[in-house]
């Protein structure tokens, strides 16, 4: 019998090690990586992809991951949760947006369930009146991530500053 495939994009090296042992053990060929750029030509049937990465953008990574492998079941992953990111990443293809911490059994139902909601997850319904000042974190953060992270586009494209927008975003954390 082949071994399913799974890919772990993962810049945290303990959690990504972590995440690579329990799938083994699960009976998976575990590909764990750290960037974009050592994703696999290969075909792929799962994949974990953390939303911020040191050199790149998760969202990017599950666009390239689609093109390789269009049938790969994608779950993001995220200490930085918001709206706009979870419905990009979902538009991207992503089957499921988690936040961290998660636990296995989370991460594993998110993966293989076609129909699974989580307690953690961003739910639009959850919150149905945000604060102004989360409305504006969540297109701040929605305009950075149309702009891969680029402060300098992201304050032109918001008609502001950049150091206007870099005070913002220290101002208003993302929730944890």
């Amino acid at each position: 019998m082949k071994k399913k495939k799974i890919l772990i994009l993962e810049d945290n090296e303990d959690f990504r090690s972590s995440l690579s042992l329990e799938f083994e053990d699960k009976g998976f060929e575990v590909i764990a990586i750290e960037n974009m750029n050592e994703i696999p030509e290969i075909p792929l049937n799962y994949a974990v992809v953390d939303l911020r990465l040191k050199n790149d953008n998760g969202l990017q990574c599950i666009e390239k991951i689609h093109k390789l492998s269009p049938s790969c079941r994608i779950v993001m992953l995220t200490g930085y949760p918001s709206l706009a990111t979870a419905v990009q990443a979902m538009k991207k293809g992503a089957v499921n947006y988690l936040t961290k911490p998660i636990n296995l059994l989370q991460l594993e139902k998110a993966l293989f369930e076609e129909e699974f909601t989580l307690p953690n997850q961003v739910d639009p319904i959850q919150n149905s009146s945000p604060s102004l000042a989360r409305h504006e974190r969540e297109y701040i953060e929605y305009v950075l991530a149309e702009c891969q992270g680029n402060i300098t586009s992201a304050a032109k494209k918001l008609g502001l500053h950049r150091q206007s927008l870099q005070r913002k975003l220290k101002k208003y954390p993302p929730r944890k």
